[in-house]
C-alpha cells in the first residue's frame, strides 16, 4: 500500500495530464476488480479518449443491455479515482478498427510505470546553475524584487532539472520540456491539433464523400505523429465543423451553386454525379434543423414557405 501511495504521489508530481493518463491506465488494468466478474466477462475496455471509454462487447444482445448499465458502470469505475471531474464521462461501443489497433501484435501492453529516478527534494543545483540564475536576477535594481525573481528562477531551474532527470525531453517544435511519452509540449499540442483540423478541412473539402476511415488514413500519411489524436470521433467532428462553416457561405435562391453542392456532398457523403435536385432540396430542409444556429437558413425557409 505504501508503494502504491508513493507511486501515485510521484506521478501526480509530474503534472496533471501525466497523472490523468496514469489513472486511465490503472482503470483499465483493474477493470475486472472495478466492475465485477459478470460485466467484465462481457465488456472489455479498449481505451479512454477525451473522457470517453471505448469498450468491446462481443455479445450483440448485451450491447442493448449496456445502455441501461452505463450509469452503474460509470459510478463503479470513477469512484476509486476521485478527481475534480470524472475520469470517464461516457461509454461507447468501440469500432472494429479500434479493437484491431489494440491487438498485441500492433500495440504491445504498456510497460509498468516506473517510479521517478529522482524525487523533487533530491534535486540540488550546482554552483554554476545557481550563478546563472543570480546573473539573470542581478539586472533588477530593487533588492526585494530581485530576491523574489531569484527564488522564482531557482525554482524553475530545479523543476527543469527534475524533469530532465526523469526522462523529459525537448518538444519536437520548441525548446519547452514535455513528458517522456509525449511528442509536443501543451502549447504546441494545441497548435498541432488546430493544424490537424485545418488539414481535415482540406481533405473533406477536396473529397467530401470520403468516409471517416479514409480521411483518417490520408491525414495520418501527412501527419503520422497525430495518430493518438485522430480518432474517428475527432474526424467526424471536423466534418461537422466544416459543414457549419460551408453552410454559413450559402447563397440562398441558387440551389445549384457550387457552395450548395459542396454542402450537400459533405452532409450526404455523395460524389457530385450522385447528387440530384431532390437530394439537394431534402438536404437543405434537413439542415435548417441540424444547423439551427444558422439564422440565414431559417429566414430562407421562412420566406420560401410563404410563397
Amino acid at each position: 500500500m505504501e508503494l502504491e501511495i508513493f507511486l501515485h504521489e510521484k506521478m501526480r508530481s509530474l503534472g496533471a495530464a501525466t497523472y490523468k493518463r496514469f489513472l486511465c491506465n490503472e482503470l483499465i488494468h483493474h477493470w475486472r476488480e472495478l466492475v465485477g466478474e459478470d460485466i467484465s466477462a462481457k465488456v472489455k475496455p479498449v481505451k479512454i479518449e477525451h473522457g470517453i471509454l471505448f469498450v468491446d462487447v462481443r455479445s450483440s444482445a448485451f450491447k442493448d443491455q449496456l445502455k441501461f448499465l452505463a450509469e452503474e458502470i460509470l459510478d463503479a469505475i470513477n469512484k476509486p479515482f476521485a478527481q475534480k471531474e470524472p475520469l470517464v464521462k461516457e461509454i461507447r461501443i468501440a469500432q472494429g478498427f479500434q479493437i484491431a489497433d489494440m491487438t498485441p501484435e500492433k500495440n504491445p501492453p504498456p510497460a509498468q510505470v516506473e517510479k521517478p529516478k529522482l524525487a523533487p527534494e533530491e534535486i540540488i543545483l550546482t554552483e554554476e546553475e545557481v550563478k546563472r540564475c543570480e546573473e539573470k536576477a542581478k539586472k533588477i535594481s530593487d533588492e526585494k524584487l530581485r530576491q523574489t525573481v531569484l527564488q522564482t528562477l531557482l525554482s524553475q531551474a530545479k523543476s527543469q532539472k527534475f524533469k530532465l532527470a526523469n526522462g523529459w525531453h525537448k518538444c519536437l517544435n520548441c525548446d519547452s520540456l514535455c513528458a517522456a511519452e509525449e511528442i509536443f509540449c501543451d502549447v504546441c499540442k494545441i497548435k498541432e491539433r488546430d493544424s490537424m483540423t485545418e488539414e481535415l478541412f482540406k481533405i473533406f473539402y477536396d473529397e467530401p464523400w470520403l468516409r471517416a476511415q479514409d480521411a483518417q488514413k490520408i491525414l495520418l500519411e501527412k501527419m503520422p505523429h497525430m495518430r493518438g489524436e485522430s480518432s474517428l470521433d475527432v474526424i467526424e467532428s471536423a466534418r461537422t465543423s466544416l459543414i457549419q462553416k460551408v453552410a454559413g457561405n450559402v447563397r440562398f435562391g441558387d440551389e445549384e451553386s457550387p457552395v450548395v453542392l459542396k454542402l450537400v456532398a459533405l452532409e450526404k457523403r455523395l460524389r457530385p454525379d450522385k447528387i440530384t435536385p431532390a437530394i439537394i432540396r431534402r438536404t437543405l430542409i434537413d439542415l435548417q434543423f441540424n444547423l439551427s444556429e444558422q439564422p440565414k437558413l431559417q429566414r430562407y425557409f421562412a420566406l420560401k414557405n410563404k410563397k
